[in-house]
């Protein structure tokens, strides 16, 4: 309680003195298209056109049924956003200056008639110093913001050759809002984050982060770091350890560069651990800096002390690749994830936490944020900071080839250098990726024959590839960030390369794209996979929510919901190959969750059991962004699909699974607890009426990240061919039970599985969300 009121303390001191600083501009925004003499509507700030004019009644819901189809148009219209406002009798004569956290994305403002800024990129902040431009009374802030779509046009026309991959790359805008295979297409612009007007402070310390330089129980070495705003002759940094009342104090006489940096140690450390390794302890550290003798920051950081590294060297099988976290290896285990909502200005903070804590729920320990999203919010990461959840954060580029010339690559070092700086501070960053599939991209999807023509641009454009993903990016890391690792492509080689089961991380997609049976996951284990995934239909209230009361998956509104060319195909052609057959709407859905839940445990079971080889599953994907069939495990309205409660079954700490090696049944358990572990575990063949058939029992020691094999279970024809019987296999520890899971023989007709699924239900979903 003591914790919780100084750390309220201390925030509402920070906000107060902010509050006398600075004037929030969210408030009373108007918008129209640009050149209408339409009337100004009323626009909400944050915001987006497409909610806007939502809000006001000029478009349907996008959300529903095919109403996605219908407001394309939007796209290629340009539109400006105005505001009125008045300043405080304190900000006369003062050093002003006007900051927007998120403009999406090409923008020219105007203040009072005069233009201040062109913004071009929806992931950086622009500042401006507006002093001579603003009056007491009536001034005017106008926004016009050009369509996305015109401008990668323009963009494209002036170079000899298409770039490879998608149009988004024109742009510095987040990828997925021109359309990807589990979302629509809304190539939308807005004023998607606040806009304030400040006193301009003359000196200021801004992204002060404390980072673990390394650590044992025995002592931490600590280093804060902050870029200085401003002039001062000394600075003095005083940091004081808030758990042992201890302080440090600092004197810098003359100051290199922007960035401050200060080491510190802490004596008998509480090392922070990610979910289920150990607690996340949280030191305290208050910092307070001084500009020659006036305070310019005080403020309470709260910091997992820990250390995290990726460890990806050659070996004797290729090229390793798993996540070592207070010098222990960490058997990774979690999801992708996309931005909650298609319109990120309207994902409140809560739902970005709910995010991690449906994954600290599930048994995760690792989060990857995708690169065709946005950056997660600061909420976000410190959620996954108290619960344990380690992110791994791409750079926001996917699936495309990037452009190469100076202004892009200057663009990008802004963003990137504003990006790391923010998110640096947070304990549960683990990882800077380069981007998504682009590598995979240029060497296996035919990117470069596409350029035949052009003699010269294959060698440009991986020469610029090479600038921005294994100079540019890696060098801001370095410099900003240099106790995280950077990885520079995800994943290292493509699914088709036999190297992707042996070097790095991989995504495979086989089991979709190739229609290759689940069965195959068994035989395509690689040292870290880090996408793969089957679709599954989202609850009924969702289907709801876009069906036209049609009783299978081919009706018009329902097409609008499934944005893979061949998503319902694919499915219904592996629901027939498993002997599903549902009759109607309701028991597609059932059965379409089931079949998705049955192909991640064989992919999640063949990682788990194959490490140390494989230290990591990382499964395509948490979440959905709107109401869609997708890959997802929990669909947009937050309910949890079947496959979230096999995943949050087979994250558990220690698991056992099963498999057919001719007619014998041979049973594997793992444990990725940092301990070993002694266990119990018990084999039942039982049938669906409840009848026990047969029973074997093993006791087994398990080392940590190691899967050894159990035992095996002799199985004669008859027990093979029956449609009516399953092995449940349970674990027991520290006297109870930790683990259940439930294996049926021969692929059964949809009704049997479904009375199997009544039987057995207990065992998948003992606990709801």
């Amino acid at each position: 309680m003591k914790r919780i009121t100084l750390s309220l303390i201390a925030i509402l001191i920070t906000a107060a003195a902010f509050a006398q600083q600075t004037i929030l501009l969210n408030d009373s925004w108007m918008f129209r298209q640009l050149g209408s003499q339409d009337t100004w509507l009323p626009a909400k700030v944050p915001g987006s056109v497409h909610t806007d004019l939502f809000a006001n009644g000029k478009i349907p819901d996008p959300f529903l049924g095919c109403n996605n189809m219908q407001v394309s148009w939007i796209d290629s219209v340009d539109c400006e956003y105005r505001h009125m406002f008045d300043i405080p009798d304190s900000f006369n004569n003062r050093d002003l200056e006007l900051v927007f956290d998120g403009l999406d994305t090409h923008a020219d403002v105007f203040l009072n008639g005069v233009k201040i800024l062109r913004a071009n990129n929806m992931f950086r902040r622009w500042t401006v110093s507006c002093s001579n431009l603003i009056h007491s009374r009536g001034n005017e802030l106008r926004i016009v913001f050009h369509s996305s779509i015109k401008v990668v046009d323009s963009l494209a026309a002036m170079m000899p050759f298409c770039l490879p991959g998608g149009e988004w790359a024109y742009v510095r805008k987040a990828a997925y809002h021109f359309g990807w295979d589990w979302g629509p297409r809304f190539v939308t612009c807005g004023i998607w984050k606040p806009i304030y007007l400040r006193i301009k402070p003359k000196v200021a310390a801004e992204n002060l982060a404390i980072v673990t330089l390394n650590a044992n129980p025995q002592q931490a070495t600590m280093l804060a770091t902050f870029n200085l705003v401003g002039n001062a002759d000394v600075l003095t940094i005083k940091v004081v350890d808030l758990d042992y009342n201890k302080d440090y104090l600092y004197k810098k006489n003359q100051v290199d560069g922007d960035e401050v940096y200060v080491k510190f140690t802490v004596d008998n450390p509480k090392l922070w651990w990610p979910n289920g390794m150990g607690n996340q302890n949280l030191s305290r550290f208050k910092i307070m800096i001084y500009a020659d003798s006036e305070l310019v920051y005080s403020k309470i950081h709260e910091v997992g002390i820990r250390t995290v590294r990726l460890v990806s060297e050659p070996d004797s099988i290729g090229q390793s690749f798993y996540f070592e976290v207070n010098g222990k290896p960490m058997f990774a285990k979690g999801a992708n994830l996309i931005p909650p909502n298609f319109f990120v200005h309207s994902i409140p903070d809560s739902s970005w936490i709910r995010m991690a804590d449906l994954a600290a729920q599930s048994n995760f320990n690792m989060l990857r944020v995708w690169g065709g999203g946005v950056y997660a919010p600061d909420a976000f990461m410190e959620e996954c900071t108290r619960k344990g959840i380690l992110v791994w954060h791409d750079f926001m580029f996917a699936c495309s080839m990037y452009p190469y010339d100076s202004a892009f690559l200057a663009n990008v070092w802004e963003e990137a250098i504003q990006q790391v700086k923010r998110l640096r501070k947070h304990t549960s960053l683990a990882l800077w990726c380069g981007n998504n599939e682009v590598d995979e991209g240029w060497h296996n999807w035919g990117w470069q024959n596409q350029l035949t023509n052009f003699i010269e641009a294959q060698k440009e454009l991986w020469g610029g590839y090479q600038r921005l993903f294994h100079e540019l990016l890696p060098s801001v890391v370095a410099r900003y960030d240099s106790t995280r690792s950077y990885w520079p492509s995800s994943p290292m080689f493509g699914w088709g390369n036999p190297k992707s089961m042996t070097h790095g991380d991989s995504h495979y997609w086989g089991v979709w794209w190739g229609r290759e049976p689940f069965e195959r996951y068994l035989q395509k284990v690689p040292r870290f996979m880090s996408e793969y995934g089957f679709q599954g239909a989202p609850s009924v209230q969702v289907m709801q929510m876009f069906n036209d009361g049609k009783n299978m998956p081919d009706s018009a509104q329902l097409l609008c919901h499934q944005k893979h060319p061949v998503g319902y195909q694919t499915i219904n052609e592996f629901l027939q190959r498993e002997g599903f057959k549902p009759d109607n709407l309701y028991e597609w859905v059932e059965a379409s969750q089931m079949l998705q839940a049955q192909g991640y445990a064989h992919a999640i079971e063949a990682h788990r059991l194959s490490s140390p080889y494989c230290m990591g599953t990382i499964y395509w994907q948490l979440n959905d962004c709107w109401p869609v069939v997708s890959w997802s495990s929990v669909d947009n309205e937050g309910n949890w699909k079947r496959v979230q409660h096999y995943v949050k079954n087979l994250y558990k700490p220690v698991i056992a699974g099963a498999y057919l090696s001719d007619s014998m049944l041979v049973v594997k358990a793992v444990s990725d607890s940092i301990n070993p572990v002694s266990a119990s575990i018990s084999t039942l063949i039982k049938d669906v009426n409840g009848n026990q058939i047969a029973q074997y029992k093993w006791a087994v020691g398990l080392k940590p990240n190691v899967a050894v094999e159990v035992g095996k279970v002799p199985l004669n024809r008859k027990l093979l061919t029956r449609n009516d019987i399953y092995l449940e296999i349970s674990i027991y520890f520290d006297n109870k039970k930790h683990f259940e899971s439930v294996y049926y023989f021969t692929k059964t007709p949809h009704k049997a599985i479904l009375q199997m699924n009544k039987m057995v239900q207990r065992l998948r979903e003992k606990v709801k969300p």
